[in-house]
């Protein structure tokens, strides 16, 4: 084999592996964005969450997110729903050099809901009775994302997440999120 070959083949081993611990390790951070409910419109939403760079392809994330908060009517009755959720999730894709890194991500997300309806508040959490305003709340949920660091420690994300088939009100609903995050890498 000659030597360039092998003097190419050695720098692609050494940038791989560099990539790969550069990426490795606990990571933590918080984002902010807009959620919109089929029918219902557009809300704030914010966010924290921590995971795991297992390498420079995957990792595994836990987050806390406030969807939003929406009001509305149901047969004459007021309503407000204030949408929060727990998700665990994976994601995957490749790392262009050392600062970017374009991936997909796919979850399960726990429910909690706090609403008002009738004039009385309650929370939801897992199956909800007949007449609470969110049925099925254990639901899975997929994104695209795009993260950049800005500095070794220090990086900022935007990503789009789409949570399917939630019940409102027995009506089946998509909530699309677009989120912008810093994140803080550790090591």
């Amino acid at each position: 084999m000659p030597k360039t070959y092998r003097t190419a083949i050695a720098a692609l081993i050494g940038t791989l592996s560099f990539s790969a611990a550069h990426a490795a390790g606990f990571y933590t951070g918080a984002n902010v964005g807009a959620s919109d409910i089929q029918g219902l419109g557009g809300s704030a939403s914010a966010g924290i969450y921590a995971g795991y760079a297992i390498d420079s392809w995957f990792s595994v994330e836990a987050g806390y997110n406030r969807l939003g908060r929406w009001s509305g009517s149901d047969q004459g009755q007021p309503y407000t729903n204030v949408i929060n959720n727990v998700d665990v999730s994976l994601t995957a894709g490749p790392r262009f050099g050392r600062r970017l890194r374009v991936y997909g991500r796919l979850g399960f997300v726990d429910w909690s809901t706090i609403g008002t309806s009738g004039g009385g508040e309650h929370r939801v959490t897992g199956r909800s009775a007949q007449n609470d305003i969110l049925e099925e709340l254990h639901q899975e949920f997929y994104g695209l994302g795009v993260s950049y660091r800005l500095r070794p420690h220090i990086g900022l994300r935007l990503e789009y997440r789409i949570y399917r088939a939630m019940a409102v009100n027995g009506h089946d609903l998509d909530i699309n999120s677009v989120l912008l995050g810093a994140t803080y890498h550790f090591g």
